[in-house]
């Protein structure tokens, strides 16, 4: 065992554990332990023999410490019962001095609700001595002065009640305070609105006296500061509601028959006018006033009147006594009268500067106007979803319903998670829905360049979503869901009806309808792109003349239009392959009968050699021509689409490599024909001649070109020498004429060219 283990304290856990780490068992550990206990011992023994004086003096050295803590003990006993005491006796001395305080501030709280019922009383007296004197007065500015004293007087009274809400002569004195308060409201309430009725005189008077109307501003001034003395604010404001507005407001919206239904535009445009005329006339010279005898310099009255007095009851008595002007049965008054509306809520605001006007309250008066719940629930009165719903549906009966109901069906419901618009309308609303006649067509075909009905009708819609007379700027995005929606409708209209082209035996008459359902989708990407400009001016994100944030509108529109119109691409590929498969029928379908009037012409007819091209080469693209010319006069009625150059380079490209290898396969079927002839012949004399001669006739039956046969630098002198030297030519034609297109031939027509090489001049 190492030496550091004889120390103590021994930790028989911590040994055990390390003996069972080591591998040692039982009987190993026992025999270690065996010896330290030996170890110990003599350790133990070593010491006591080293000292042993102190070890005998163990005992001898305690002796007497018993006494010595007795004689300690008494001492501190004493001590101990002193201190117990001297706190018994501080204790009662804090009970004396803390029941005395309490009985202070009882005596001070007694005091001071003596004080204060002395306050009260005097108040009351003072107040209602005041009321009496004002009842004696004459004078309106001497009245108002005792009224506002009176005012102040009442504001206090209010608080020194509260303070003491619940006191015996509180509650006795309750039925004189509320006598006191209702006297002085009466007597403020009759002052102030026969002060506003008489300001209301003055100021709609042909000659308005400015001095008599800045002296009836001065005591409406003086008694909307006793109603802010007894915080009575928002009654102030309602007595002016009712003094000053609300009767010319009966006057002009109440005697309107039909509670509005059907209101002539021009009619409600005059109203609102009027109403303008009076909050000028009135509300501004009375505001101005005002604050200049409340506000002292601090900007600040207290009371919002534009608001809380003017528009507050012109709205409520426009939406009282006009109701059904809020219903759109008749969808064109409706917008014209939403407008007028829109425009009178500017001009309200112009009128009072509410835009520009300082911040009162921490909140300016346009926020206050913009938060006010009668503003809220006059825009919210406007039924603009039943509005949208019922020229949807004039829009979408304009279309043809059948494909239309399909697109409808796919899209979100525009009015989800929105007010009802499914009420019951006036009767007034008209329930036929007709196309759009030939008359308003007209135009828009002319202006675009249109040429099918679908185009016109899809043009005339979307034109019909953003014109002036129907979009109503919080409808933007329905009406733009709905323009996508007729997209959507040209869409499918189109590809139904190309689908019906392609499928039918296509003449020339089909043909032309496929040009010209190719024709209008340009025209109509077009438009609708230019038209996405005026569209962005007219949603109010892009009206703030921020050009970054309109780049992205036109971006993100123009992108939704492309995904719209995207499936017209593929439709308008699949129409010109279909046109040019006509085009090719057409142009090769004398091609064999031309190739053996080639061949009959040179066979047995001793005529000279070829020394121009067949006349029908040059006619082959005559169709082609054709159909080029109705392309240019379908661009020529609307210069700015570009569709004529593209079509037709599409088209010459795809003609002229159809063409070209058809002519090319005929021309090698005729060449191969030719020289298995030649074979024939040669066999033929070969065995006139006997058997025994050799065959040797230099030419192979399948090749088109036989080995052998170069006709360069030489008149062709045979009748097969001749056709080949008259299909080399055409062929030479035929390249011009496609290198004139501007196109390249199909590589079966390059191959073949480079292989009749040797039948050239």
């Amino acid at each position: 065992m190492e030496a550091d283990e004889t120390r103590l304290p021994f930790d028989a856990q911590e040994y055990a554990a390390a003996a069972y780490a080591q591998g040692k068992s039982l009987t190993d550990m026992q025999t270690e332990l065996s010896e330290q206990l030996q170890s110990v011992r003599r350790s133990l023994y070593s010491l006591i023999n080293e000292r042993y004086q102190d070890f005998l003096g163990l005992g001898t050295s305690l002796s007497g410490l018993d006494t010595s803590i007795a004689s300690l003990r008494e001492p501190l006993t004493e001590i101990k019962g002193e201190i117990q005491s001297a706190h018994l006796e501080l204790q009662t001395e804090l009970d004396h001095l803390d029941s005395r305080l309490a009985y202070r501030t009882q005596l001070r709280e007694k005091k001071q609700m003596l004080r204060l019922f002395l306050d009260l009383g005097q108040l009351l007296e003072r107040a209602s001595m005041i009321l009496q004197e004002a009842k004696a007065t004459t004078e309106q500015t001497d009245y108002i002065k005792c009224l506002e004293r009176a005012a102040v007087d009442l504001s206090q009274i209010r608080y020194f009640a509260k303070k003491g809400e619940g006191l015996p002569f509180v509650v006795n004195a309750q039925p004189r305070i509320e006598q006191v308060e209702q006297s002085l409201l009466d007597a403020l309430e009759q002052f102030l609105s026969s002060c506003a009725k008489r300001y209301v005189e003055l100021a709609t008077a042909s000659k308005a006296e400015e001095a008599d109307m800045y002296e009836m501003a001065r005591n409406i001034a003086q008694s909307l500061r006793a109603y802010s003395a007894v915080e009575e604010t928002d009654k102030a404001e309602m007595i002016l509601r009712s003094s000053m507005v609300q009767p010319f407001a009966k006057q002009i919206f109440g005697s309107q028959p039909g509670r509005g239904m059907g209101l002539d535009p021009a009619k409600f445009s005059d109203m609102l006018q009027q109403v303008l005329q009076f909050v000028k006339a009135v509300g501004v010279p009375l505001i101005r006033d005002i604050e200049a005898h409340m506000s002292a310099g601090s900007g600040s009255t207290g009371y919002h009147f534009a608001t809380h007095v003017f528009w507050q009851e012109i709205a409520t008595s426009m939406m009282d006594s006009l109701p059904l002007v809020f219903v759109p049965g008749m969808p064109a008054r409706f917008h014209k009268n939403y407008q007028t509306a829109c425009s009178f809520v500017s001009a309200f605001g112009d009128v009072f500067s509410l835009a520009d006007d300082a911040f009162k309250d921490g909140v300016s008066e346009y926020e206050v106007l913009a938060l006010d719940p009668t503003f809220i629930e006059f825009h919210r009165k406007w039924q603009l979803l039943a509005y949208f719903s019922i020229q949807k549906k004039l829009i979408v009966g304009a279309l043809e319903d059948s494909n239309f109901k399909d697109i409808h069906e796919a899209t979100p419901d525009l009015e989800n998670g929105q007010n009802d618009v499914s009420r019951p309308q006036t009767p007034s609303m008209s329930s036929k829905l007709t196309k759009p006649n030939r008359d308003k067509l007209e135009p828009i075909k002319r202006e675009n360049g249109l040429l099918t009905e679908q185009a016109a009708q899809a043009l005339w819609a979307v034109s019909r979503c953003w014109s002036r007379d129907v979009y109503l700027v919080p409808l933007a995005a329905n009406f733009w869901q709905l323009t996508v929606q007729v997209l959507l409708w040209y869409q499918h209209s189109v590809e139904k009806r190309i689908q019906q082209l392609i499928q039918a035996q296509i003449a020339d008459s089909e043909t032309d309808q496929l040009l010209q359902h190719i024709h209008d989708t340009y025209a109509v990407n077009a438009a609708v792109f230019k038209q996405i400009r005026t569209i962005c001016q007219l949603i109010p994100i892009a009206s703030a003349h921020d050009s970054e944030g309109e780049k992205s509108m036109i971006s993100s529109l123009g992108t939704a239009v492309t995904q719209a119109l995207a499936p017209l691409e593929a439709l308008v590929r699949k129409a010109r392959d279909a046109i040019a498969s006509t085009i090719v029928s057409q142009c090769t379908a004398n091609l064999v009968s031309n190739l053996r009037r080639t061949t009959s012409q040179y066979r047995h007819t001793n005529r000279p050699p070829p020394t121009a091209a067949s006349s029908f080469v040059s006619k082959l693209f005559t169709h082609m021509a054709t159909m080029e010319i109705k392309i240019d006069s379908m661009e020529s009625s609307n210069g700015s689409v570009d569709f004529g150059s593209t079509i037709k380079q599409i088209m010459r490209n795809r003609v002229a490599k159809d063409v070209s290898r058809e002519f090319a396969k005929v021309c090698l079927e005729t060449l191969v024909t030719l020289s298995k002839t030649e074979a024939s012949l040669q066999r033929l004399r070969s065995k006139s001649r006997g058997a025994g001669a050799r065959i040797d006739t230099g030419y192979a039956g399948d090749l088109p070109v036989p080995p052998g046969i170069d006709l360069r630098g030489k008149a062709p002198d045979t009748d097969n020498d001749k056709i080949r030297r008259q299909i080399w030519l055409d062929v030479v034609q035929l390249s011009q004429i496609i290198s004139d297109y501007g196109v390249e031939p199909s590589d079966e027509f390059s191959s073949f060219a480079q292989l009749i090489h040797p039948f050239g001049k």
